[in-house]
């Protein structure tokens, strides 16, 4: 009666914001099965690389990679993650090694464009104290995939979360380096504004995402 009472508490219309990559593949798919469990809820998905406002933009709660700096935003972390730099073996044979984060002016850095965030640079971490770097490259992109798939074919190197490039890792189509100036935790999470009382359905949905992404072996099959 207790899990019945819980599922008619959900309803009304979620909306949730994710980036496009990683909602297509790890948000999208796991939709069906949360709207089955709570039939009086409606949801809505924006899968975009472009960092949204969810005040202005009205969506309910947001699934984000990384730090969250705005203190009008609650952060509530679902799974570990790393961000690394990494590109095809061939193009490091070709352009050499960077040693220190300094050297990623001598190489082509594909990164994300204003509109796909990323404005302070790649991050690192150097005895104990975060730092950014500024990167430039001949291609940019609001569009993680087209970002990824640029470094898959060899054109530059890109700052990729270990979530993405595991499978490249794995069949060594992809390396990595600086890994001993990655910074500890990228982490997946999920993102909604302070408020006084926090909806059923913003609860349920990260309850739901966080036991789906903790399951053993789900990254090593996704």
């Amino acid at each position: 009666s207790s899990v019945s009472a819980r599922r008619h508490d959900v309803r009304g219309h979620l909306v949730v914001t994710a980036p496009a990559g990683f909602g297509r593949r790890h948000v999208g798919p796991h939709a069906p099965a949360f709207k089955q469990q709570y039939p009086d809820l409606k949801v809505s998905f924006n899968f975009t690389d472009s960092v949204v406002d969810l005040v202005r933009e009205g969506y309910d709660m947001a699934v984000r990679i990384g730090e969250v700096v705005d203190p009008d935003y609650v952060a509530v972390p679902l799974y570990p993650n790393h961000r690394v730099v990494c590109g095809t073996p061939a193009y490091f044979g070709q352009h050499g090694i960077p040693k220190q984060p300094e050297d990623l002016v001598d190489h082509n850095c594909l990164a994300f464009n204003p509109q796909g965030g990323q404005q302070r640079g790649w991050a690192f971490a150097r005895d104990g104290k975060r730092m950014s770097v500024r990167v430039d490259g001949d291609m940019a992109c609001n569009d993680g995939e087209s970002l990824f798939e640029w470094v898959r074919q060899g054109l530059g190197i890109a700052w990729r979360s270990t979530w993405e490039i595991q499978p490249e890792l794995t069949r060594g189509t992809l390396m990595t380096v600086l890994d001993e100036f990655a910074v500890d935790s990228y982490p997946i999470q999920v993102v909604y504004p302070q408020q006084r009382y926090l909806p059923a359905k913003i609860r349920c949905f990260i309850e739901y995402l966080r036991e789906i992404y903790n399951r053993p072996g789900y990254w090593e099959r996704s």
